[in-house]
């Protein structure tokens, strides 16, 4: 299992412009053979902070999840839109069968 943290600070007059290309993003993720849980919501007390949450089967879900076209899209818009560089980070997650 993946699991994956985005966050981006955005410049305040791109946010609601970012917020609308990062919703676009949600039901064609979700719909991804693969992906088991896909988020992306404001920080409540500075909504110029955006944080996407995602589970993966594997490794291979997230690629297909990252081609999306609406993936690229937001990325495109990232250089201009943001305060400070986007922090990625990627867990490897594995069960542990004594808790499940």
């Amino acid at each position: 299992m993946v699991i994956l943290r985005f966050k981006i600070h955005s410049k305040p007059d791109k946010s609601d412009e970012l917020m609308a290309a990062l919703a676009e993003i949600i039901t064609p993720a979700r719909a991804i053979d693969g992906v088991i849980n896909f988020d992306i919501a404001r920080v409540l007390r500075d909504p110029d902070w955006f944080i996407a949450t995602a589970v993966y089967e594997d490794g291979a879900a997230l690629e297909r999840q990252e081609a999306l076209a609406e993936v690229h899209r937001v990325m495109a818009m990232l250089p201009e839109s943001l305060v400070t560089p986007p922090e990625r980070t990627i867990y490897d997650a594995s069960l542990d069968p004594t808790l499940a």
